[in-house]
This record gives C-alpha cells, sequence and structure tokens, in this order.
C-alpha cells in the first residue's frame, strides 16, 4: 500500500509489516499490564530554536502553566541555554539535552559530556534523534551514547524511527527493529529502568502529519512486541514508548488514549502555549499554578518573603505596594541584607518595575490599597506586611482593590482566624478572607509546644522568648510613653517586655487556654531569638525519652516546622534557618519527670517568613480544592 500524505495519514501497510514481522503467539505488552513505571511522560525538544529573551519566555510560560501531576514533564533546550533553563524553570520539570558525547571529559571539542550534563542537574539526554542519525550517526555510536549517560546517572529518550521510503516501501521494521536492538545489547535490565523509547516517524517531523490513533497504536504495539522477544517480558511492560510524530493539542487527546501510547516527543509545539495542553491530555489530577502573589508593606518580613518567592517554583511575585520607597530604593532594599546577604539572581529597575531574576513586578506606593488594583495585577494572595492592616474591617481595602484572600505576616488585631503552620493548618477550609500567620515567636514556640503536649500533656507552663532587636526599637535612648523601657537603646540594653505569643498559642491549641502565658527580653543581638518553655507535664517522662519524641516528630509529620539540634550551637548559627522552631536538645533540663525546662531557636525573620509563604500555598491549595 502506498503511503498517503494528507491530512488523515494512512500507515495500513507498512504498520501491518511491522506486526507482521514478529512470531506467532508471542504475549502482547500493553496497557492492560501498565504499572507507575509507565506513567505518562511528554517530553518539550526545543531543537535550534530561541534567543535570551524567548528562552526566558518559554520558562515564565511553563512555570505559570497548570500541568498534571499524572504527567512526567522533561523540556530540552538548545545546549547554550541549558543551565539557565536548570536553574530557572520549576522542579517538577526535568531537563534534558539534546545530544551526549559518546565520551566523558576530554579533547573533544565542541562535544558535551554525560559527567559534564550531571554536574549541572540535567537530568535526562536524548541519543539516537532522526536529525543526529541524519548526520551520521549509525546504531552502535548512539547506543554507546546512550549507555554512557546511562552509566553516569543521566536517564535517556532513545529514539527510533524510519525514514518516508522506508514506510512507503514497507520496509520500516529494517529500520526500526535494528535501532532498538543496538539498544538492548547494551543495556542492563537495571537500565531499561531509566530508559523511554521515542518512536519518530520522520515523514512526520516538519510536516504538521500524523497517523490516526489506531495507526500509531499499530505501530507501537508491534515495538513493544518486538522489545518483549530483545529484552525480556518486564522490560517490555514496564518501558514507555513515545510518539514523536508532530503530536499537537488537537491530536494529542486521541493518541494518548491508546494502551501502548504511553506519551509524545514533542518538537515545534514545545515552543508554543498548547504544550501545557499536550501535557495535561492525560492526566485526571491537575496540581495548582504557581501561586500568584502581592505584597503590601516592604519593610523586613516584607522585603524577605519576596526574595522567598523568587526561589519558589510554587509562587510568582506579581505586585509590589512598598509606601513611599521609589523604585530604585526599593532595589537596594532587596538586593543588600545585613544579615542575609545578596540576593540570589538579578536586581533591576526598569521605571515602576522591580525586575527580578528577569521577571518584571509592578510597584506602587499607594497610601490606600485598594488602589493598587491587586485583581488586575495578578496578585490573588496577598501579604499584609505594613502592620497597619490587620482587622477584617481595614483590609478589606486589599479584597476591594482585587485581591482574593489577605494574610498578615502580624497578629491580628481581630477575630480573623490565626493558622500556625504545623499545628492547626488543618483548620483552614477557605471561608476566611483573612487569615493571620500570628507572630515570629508564636510560630518558634507553638510546633514545640504542640509535639510535647499531644505526647505527654502540658498541665501549666510559662515561656520567656529571648528576643532580638527589631526596627520598633530605638537606637539609642528616646521616649516611649505606652512602654517606658521600650524607649531604651536597643544595641545597649536587656530590656523586659511583652509578649502574647504564648496566649496566642491558645488560640491554635485551644486545650491550652488558661495553663500558658510568657514574656520577653529584648537583647542586642540583629536576628535569631530563642524560646525558653518551663513547663509541668501530666504524663511522667525522662529528658531522654522527650528528646526521642522531638526528634522523631522532626523527622516526620512536623519536619520543615519542628527542628531538632544536639550539637553545642549558639544564635548565629541559626542565621537563615527555615524552620520554625529548632529544638535544642543540649540546652533543656529536667528537675523531675514532671517539671521539665525546654528550648527553641527560631529565626525570626528568615524562618517566619517562610511561613508566610507557605501560609499563602496552603490556603491556595484549600481554595483550589474548594472550588473543583
Amino acid at each position: 500500500a502506498k503511503f498517503n500524505l494528507t491530512s488523515s495519514i494512512m500507515i495500513t501497510g507498512p504498520a501491518r509489516t511491522i506486526a507482521s514481522a514478529t512470531k506467532a503467539g508471542v504475549r502482547a505488552f500493553h496497557a492492560s499490564t501498565r504499572t507507575e513505571a509507565r506513567k505518562f511522560f511528554v517530553g518539550g525538544n526545543w531543537k535550534c530554536n530561541g534567543s535570551v529573551q524567548q528562552t526566558n519566555d518559554l520558562i515564565s510560560m511553563l512555570n505559570q502553566s497548570t500541568l498534571s501531576t499524572d504527567t512526567e514533564v522533561v523540556v530540552c533546550p538548545s545546549p547554550v541555554y541549558i543551565q539557565g533553563v536548570t536553574e530557572k524553570l520549576r522542579k517538577d520539570i526535568g531537563v534534558g539535552a539534546q545530544d551526549v558525547w559518546v565520551k566523558g571529559n576530554g579533547a573533544h571539542t565542541g562535544e558535551t559530556s554525560a559527567d559534564m550534563l550531571a554536574d549541572m542537574g540535567v537530568g535526562w539526554a536524548v541519543c539516537g534523534h532522526s536529525e543526529r542519525r541524519g548526520k551520521g550517526e549509525g546504531d552502535a555510536e548512539v547506543a554507546a551514547k546512550a549507555k554512557y549517560s546511562l552509566d553516569k546517572g543521566l536517564k535517556v529518550m532513545a529514539c527510533c524511527g524510519e525514514p518516508l521510503e522506508a514506510r512507503e516501501g514497507g520496509t520500516t521494521n529494517e529500520y526500526v527493529f535494528p535501532q532498538i536492538k543496538a539498544y538492548a545489547d547494551v543495556f542492563t535490565k537495571e537500565d531499561w529502568k531509566n530508559v523511554v523509547i521515542a518512536y519518530e516517524p520522520i515523514w512526520a517531523i516538519g510536516t504538521g502529519l500524523t497517523a490516526t490513533p489506531e495507526q500509531a497504536q499499530d505501530t507501537h504495539e508491534a515495538i513493544r512486541k518486538y522489545l518483549g522477544e530483545i529484552a525480556g517480558a518486564e522490560v517490555a511492560e514496564e518501558t514507555r514508548i513515545l510518539y514523536g510524530g508532530s503530536a499537537t493539542a488537537a491530536t494529542a487527546g486521541g493518541l494518548s488514549a491508546k494502551p501502548d501510547i504511553d506519551g509524545f516527543l514533542v518538537g515545534g509545539a514545545s515552543l508554543k502555549p498548547e504544550f501545557a495542553d499536550i501535557v495535561n491530555c492525560n492526566g485526571s489530577e491537575k496540581s495548582l499554578k504557581p501561586v500568584r502573589i502581592g505584597i503590601n508593606g516592604f519593610g523586613r518580613i516584607g522585603r524577605l518573603v519576596a526574595r522567598i518567592i523568587m526561589e519558589d517554583e510554587d509562587t510568582t511575585l506579581n505586585a509590589i505596594n512598598a509606601g513611599s520607597a521609589t523604585t530604585d530604593y526599593m532595589a537596594y532594599q532587596y538586593k543588600y541584607d545585613t544579615i542575609h546577604g545578596i540576593a540570589k539572581g538579578t536586581v533591576e529597575v526598569d521605571g515602576d518595575f522591580l525586575v527580578l531574576n528577569g521577571e518584571k513586578i509592578m510597584t506602587s506606593r499607594c497610601r490606600d490599597p485598594k488602589e493598587v488594583g491587586w485583581g488586575a495585577l495578578g496578585a490573588d494572595y496577598v501579604c499584609e506586611s505594613t502592620g497597619v492592616f490587620l482587622t477584617k474591617e481595614t483590609a478589606q481595602a486589599i479584597i476591594d482593590g482585587g485581591a482574593k484572600k489577605v494574610i498578615y505576616s502580624a497578629p491580628a488585631k481581630d477575630d480573623s482566624q490565626t493558622i500556625v503552620m504545623g499545628v492547626n493548618q488543618n483548620e483552614y477550609d477557605g471561608s476566611e478572607d483573612f487569615i493571620s500567620c500570628a507572630s515570629c515567636t508564636t510560630n518558634g514556640l507553638a510546633p514545640m509546644v504542640k509535639a510535647i503536649h499531644d505526647e505527654f500533656v502540658i498541665t501549666e507552663a510559662l515561656m520567656t522568648t529571648v528576643h532580638a532587636m527589631t526596627a520598633t526599637q530605638a537606637v539609642v535612648d528616646s521616649s516611649s510613653r505606652k512602654d517606658w523601657r521600650g524607649g531604651r537603646a536597643a544595641s545597649g540594653n536587656i530590656i523586659p517586655s511583652s509578649t502574647g505569643a504564648a496566649k496566642a498559642v491558645t488560640k491554635v491549641m485551644p486545650s491550652l487556654l488558661g495553663k500558658l502565658t510568657g514574656m520577653a527580653f529584648r537583647v542586642p543581638t540583629i536576628d535569631v531569638s530563642v524560646v525558653d518553655l518551663t513547663c509541668k507535664l501530666e504524663k511522667a517522662t525522662t529528658y531522654e525519652e522527650i528528646c526521642a519524641h522531638v526528634k522523631a516528630m522532626s523527622e516526620g509529620e512536623m519536619k520543615g516546622f519542628l527542628g531538632y539540634s544536639d550539637e553545642p550551637l549558639v544564635s548565629t548559627d541559626f542565621e537563615g534557618d527555615s524552620r520554625s522552631s529548632i529544638f535544642d536538645a543540649q540546652a533543656g533540663i529536667m528537675l523531675n519527670p514532671n517539671f521539665v525546662k525546654l528550648i527553641a531557636w527560631y529565626d525570626n525573620e528568615w524562618g517566619y517568613s517562610c511561613r508566610v509563604v507557605d501560609l499563602m500555598k496552603h490556603v491556595a491549595m484549600v481554595d483550589a480544592k474548594a472550588s473543583a
């Protein structure tokens, strides 16, 4: 049968040729035996395309796309852009190389070794692409490249395919099978676990033509049967076979429904927004879009929240309202920090835009947050960090400006819901528009309190925080009618102070109401604070049992919020620690089996700012589920 070059490609004759090449009675390996190893896969081959700006635009497009968690996604940029893509692209998308050298590092001008790719964090390599084979690469060389890549820790897209002449002449198997056999000759059974086969009908690449789903299925089924003959049933069942014949958003759904088509290697469409539609064509469970965030107030917490957002692939920073600060001064404040150092990435200014890592973020200087226009700027969740809009009534202006939800980076001054991540985040159900992240000290105390109370039951407790200086204090002796001692020089005194942190813990753990209170000492250090919890326990225990329990919790369900340290550390050792509360096993003491003093450190700036971002992400996740 001759090949009919129309939009409804006919491959019936050649497909039958491949199918008939297999032996009668060989087991058909298809989706009825599909395992987790055959998770749907979409690779994007950007080929020799793009400028630096176009590459950044592609990264931005992918970072903001909703992509199915049912699909493994890998993109393969031009070699000159690989490192930038690896650094900037969201981490649930893998990065691959379009080609790789057959040997390691050495005098091989113009080549890129698997060793180099692995060192850059690249996870995949394409081997044997038709456009490389067209330059003279033989089956043995391609297989050697693939094997060396696997040995160096990369995963491999092992390509195979036939030209138009073979398809028309009915000799497809004479091209495809030897290519697959060359791979099988050098791959071990373990190697195959890190390989996907990409079948490329070369006649379809760049032509916009594709096979019907039924015709493509026939070809893929035949390839899987042959793989079973030469590599074994288990390899055939578990190895994913991708279709590389110019799949588009319009054709992907029908193709992906077929049992032996486990995904696509996409060319031109991977450079377009429809790539997300191809990724999502086979998935039922969708991932969240990156949480689109705005910041109202660009002080200590606002700036650190901005830094964290820029390093988090699950978030985008869309707007900043900075009060009176000019954009160039905002850039300076963002870039340089006495405690937390120079910000990662690039920091530039373009008019009213703050340009961070190439991303343009609109800034404003509005006294009334309603005037910012959060919704128009795409900021759905706003971090209120001015310290002014801490009630539902006052923060409503942010909602009126188009935001969906407001998260206070301070204790609420009304009955707005308080959430401490790692303690009571499950109480948020999507019904509240105003949520407080409590204070840094509440976040430093509550995880440790929860761990102890849930296991040993606190009957009563006193807390003292030894707290670093903050911007609300005076540099030299000043005046404070509200708090006379608070008006004294922060840099030269230990200053007793009040704190609502302990009482705030009872908001998130009501069973401790009336059983916990505390105070603070402000001390002349710039960052990092420590809480001293002295408590009576209902359940008699030993200090060793307490330490063991806290350690287990820090490595289990409270990981990331509660930390554990058994080293003789001091405050500066915890600068930049993202955990809320780090239990110090060496610092606590026990008087008797029911009376103990426990110590926990916390970076009251960075650690707390991490929790603010975590809370915004959690709120967005719950909201998305509630609206689904």
